[in-house]
């Protein structure tokens, strides 16, 4: 059984203990997808949310997002370490027991994306340099421009929010906009360099611009500023 910490389409995370309480009652295996909210964890603040992802046994996650890493920085974790067994399957033409006794490098040994390199010395860099607090408090600023964000085009006449965002995932449209006007005023920021946002449809069926706040630094100027080119550039 697999369940979700923040889905890619709008940020929102399964009921982890119901499932999980599934699981343990019909002996299923449950793995959580968490490449989108699993750095939650870091913030006391936004933690709750990912209730019951112990229980799981097996977790991934996706460092860069919110987790500020390079796009190859996914990590797969086990409860069980046995699990992870069938890595340790080798071919002969890759790293043959000879070739690595001689002290040719074994390149299936240090990725698993053999001559791909690993990421992992940069994750390690930015715990050991910011900790787990200075992780938190990144988190906790992005997930806070992502509210503020929420509830300025909640105010705004001009546009319709589809629902509070749970990780740092805002969904709108403007109220004037069909959802072909709404994909052609999305590719036409992209291509004029004015902005950059996603497009998401939901289970109503209906289209919506996607804005996924990563950017802890940004200010609250930089929302108003967003919200008047939209503003600016949506057909009356």
């Amino acid at each position: 059984v697999v369940a979700t910490a923040g889905t890619t389409d709008t940020g929102q995370i399964d009921p982890i203990p119901e499932i999980a309480d599934l699981c343990e009652t019909h002996g299923a295996e449950l793995h959580i997808d968490a490449a989108y909210g699993g750095p939650l964890l870091f913030s006391p603040a936004h933690r709750t949310k990912l209730t019951g992802i112990e229980r799981a046994h097996s977790v991934t996650l996706d460092l860069h997002k919110l987790g500020w890493q390079p796009a190859a920085a996914g990590l797969i974790a086990v409860a069980d370490p046995t699990r992870l067994h069938a890595l340790n399957h080798t071919a002969d033409y890759l790293n043959a027991d000879d070739d690595t006794e001689a002290g040719l490098p074994d390149l299936l040994g240090r990725s698993l994306r053999t001559t791909r390199r690993p990421d992992v010395l940069k994750i390690a860099v930015t715990l050991r340099a910011l900790g787990r607090d200075g992780l938190a408090h990144l988190v906790d600023r992005t997930c806070a421009l992502a509210a503020e964000l929420a509830a300025l085009l909640h105010a705004h006449p001009a546009f319709e929010l589809y629902a509070h965002p749970t990780i740092s995932t805002v969904l709108f449209r403007p109220t004037t906009a069909d959802d072909d006007t709404l994909a052609a005023l999305r590719r036409t920021l992209l291509t004029e360099g004015r902005a950059v946002l996603g497009r998401a449809r939901t289970a109503d069926g209906r289209l919506w611009l996607k804005a996924t706040l990563l950017n802890p630094h940004a200010t609250t100027g930089d929302l108003h500023a967003l919200l008047e080119l939209l503003e600016g550039s949506t057909p009356r």
